[in-house]
């Protein structure tokens, strides 16, 4: 029984070591990434580092870019938290002495965890992609038709690639295809 409880304290020192590392890494991350705390408690996000920029023809001004960059990074924090998080998870250990129905489950745990997280890192990179057209002055055209895609939709999902026309053109295209 006490080698038992040495070995979970042990665990738990573990596990509370690497959170601590894993706060320590978020905290040094990018003034881009962070999201700072103003005195009444609310996030409040740094000053872009460039003047984000959307394509002359896209129809967006400047607050609303800024609004956008705003969303964006948000987002960007929130995904890089969860991707931590869940391949932390992930990655723990079980305790050896486990029968084999827990491993089985952790298994699927795991599993799980990992695909939430591709899922994740997939969304991180159409973020990242999102600023970099920012970046370049290319932003808010859709990517297969240069037709603006419309501040409205760039609102509720500011790193779509594509207007809601040839996004539904192109999910037609796929289920013709699957049948």
């Amino acid at each position: 029984m006490a080698k038992t409880k040495t070995k979970k304290a042990s665990a738990k020192k573990a596990t509370a070591k690497k959170a601590a590392t894993k706060k320590k890494a978020a905290g040094s991350s990018s003034s881009e990434e962070a999201a700072s705390s103003k005195e009444d408690g609310k996030p409040s996000r740094p000053a872009p580092a460039f003047k984000p920029r959307a394509d002359e023809d896209a129809g967006l001004d400047d607050d609303q870019m800024l609004e956008l960059y705003g969303k964006l990074i948000d987002e960007r924090v929130r995904v890089l938290r969860g991707l931590d998080k869940h391949l932390g998870e992930a990655v723990t250990d079980i305790d050896p002495l486990a029968d084999e129905v827990d491993v089985a489950t952790r298994h699927a745990e795991q599993a799980y965890l990992i695909r939430f997280a591709d899922k994740e890192r997939k969304l991180l990179r159409e973020i990242d992609h999102a600023l970099e057209k920012m970046r370049e002055g290319d932003y808010g055209l859709c990517e297969g038709t240069d037709e603006p895609i419309g501040f409205p939709r760039l609102s509720v999902r500011p790193w779509t690639r594509y207007s809601v026309r040839y996004k539904e053109e192109l999910e037609r295209e796929k289920r013709s295809r699957q049948a």
